[in-house]
């Protein structure tokens, strides 16, 4: 139904309603994460983990609000 009101959620899903673009997320995540740390082996959060401000369970999308790091040069 075009005209239903969205969901409120993002998710990849399960069977017949998983997300079509969650294989290139995870491709992504697997690709990305390593370069990353490879190119700035000595990365780290700038403040204690606990510190890490998350968003609200009301947001639409889970994660952190920030993520401050910092590297050695």
């Amino acid at each position: 139904d075009l005209r239903r009101q969205d969901g409120g959620h993002l998710a990849f899903g399960h069977g017949i309603h998983q997300c079509l673009g969650q294989q290139l997320a995870r491709v992504e995540m697997r690709v990305a994460f390593p370069a990353l740390i490879n190119r700035f082996p000595t990365l780290r959060l700038a403040v204690p983990a606990e510190e890490v401000a998350l968003r609200p369970e009301t947001a639409d999308i889970y994660g952190v609000k920030s993520l401050p790091v910092t590297w050695d040069a």
